[in-house]
């Protein structure tokens, strides 16, 4: 029966069209490896996760929440948009990615309740309260997860103003830092790094310790606060202060001069950048200008934004093919579309994919040459 439903899917789909011998061979390896996922969707549906909620994160939600209109339209998109996820699932260069990349998919599909993902694991979940132990005293401002702090990182010296949740993520799960069999794609020293969406900084220290003297660091924020925020975090840190240039814009594919957003106390690690009331620049602007010498490695956790502000950096990745560690969760195209269009610049690089929550989020693609 499932084999007959989904060769009907494909006869009234695109796949139906496609004409010479080696495009006719697709169908079935899509075939095979949808098959595959709603085979296990199904076996997971028998599972009960036991200790598979993230209560900081989601601390409006029940834990036994599971919001069905939400997991089917999901189901929906990806039935609708199969080949291009088994395409961009394709350009992964390792089994580990590929196979994380269906894991991710089933867990969007099924919740917390039914899949678990594989960074859930002990040691990664003491990692928050390791950062916690780092605080040494809190500060007056506030946001949706309550007041930020000040940590003091051992053995590197660094002083981070933010939430535990932002230490553990840079200092200790090393988000942007792939490393997997023998694999590396990380900011090494002298290297000059872009961050897009600094937030509070934490991942621009990382970048600038990691760098060195002769390396520097480049991070944009358009939110006052956040780059108020960034500002504080190089006079608690004077030796890495000197690596980082802070620019109060957002990046997308658009240039837009209108006036620095005015100072309103707001801190939003999710706020999403809206070109028509934002001051915007492009990766590619900025590099023509000289305010980036050279660019060796980009990252990018903009809500939304990353596949624009790509567009915009596509001249600067021709020229440097910089190293890439690019948010893949906060669109659900985005686990095809980003994927794809960075392949399409014939740059020919190797991807990798790795996460880094027990949740859906916290999703990275990793490039390099």
């Amino acid at each position: 029966m499932l084999k007959t439903l989904l060769k009907d899917l494909y006869a009234r789909g695109p796949l139906a069209h496609r004409k010479d011998a080696e495009q006719a061979s697709a169908p079935a390896d899509h075939e095979r490896w949808l098959e595959d996922l709603i085979v296990r969707m199904f076996h997971l549906l028998h599972n009960f996760e036991q200790d598979n909620f993230d209560a900081d994160r989601y601390r409006n939600e029940p834990p036994n929440a599971f919001f069905a209109d939400r997991h089917a339209a999901y189901f929906a998109f990806f039935l609708k948009n199969v080949e291009r996820f088994f395409q961009a699932r394709q350009l992964l260069d390792d089994e580990a990615s590929r196979t994380l990349y269906d894991q991710l998919i089933l867990f969007r599909v099924l919740g917390h309740l039914h899949a678990r993902l594989p960074f859930n694991t002990p040691e990664n979940r003491k990692h928050i309260a390791t950062a916690a132990s780092w605080r040494v005293e809190d500060t007056e401002d506030a946001g949706a997860y309550g007041p930020l702090s000040i940590f003091l990182v051992p053995r590197r010296d660094i002083r981070v103003k933010g939430w535990k949740e932002n230490v553990a993520w840079t200092f200790l799960y090393r988000q942007y830092f792939f490393e997997r069999s023998g694999v590396a794609i990380k900011p090494e020293t002298g290297e000059h790094v872009i961050d897009a969406g600094g937030c509070f900084g934490d991942t621009a220290l990382g970048f600038a310790d990691a760098v060195g003297e002769a390396g520097h660091v480049y991070v944009f924020d358009p939110l006052p606060k956040h780059c108020k925020i960034m500002g504080q975090q190089l006079i608690l840190n004077p030796l890495l202060a000197s690596r980082i240039s802070i620019f109060p814009f957002g990046l997308t594919d658009q240039v837009n001069e209108v006036a620095p957003l005015a100072e309103d106390g707001r801190i939003d690690p999710g706020a999403r950048i809206l070109s028509s009331a934002m001051p915007t620049t492009t990766i590619d602007e900025a590099v023509a200008k000289g305010s980036a010498p050279r660019v060796d490695f980009i990252k990018m956790d903009i809500e939304g934004s990353e596949l624009s502000a790509l567009r915009g950096s596509e001249a600067t990745i021709r020229r440097w093919r910089p190293k890439l560690a690019i948010s893949l969760y906060h669109r659900p195209e985005d686990f095809f579309s980003i994927p794809s269009w960075i392949d399409s610049l014939g740059v020919e690089y190797r991807f990798y994919l790795d996460h880094y929550s027990i949740h859906h989020e916290e999703t990275v693609l990793f490039a390099a040459v």
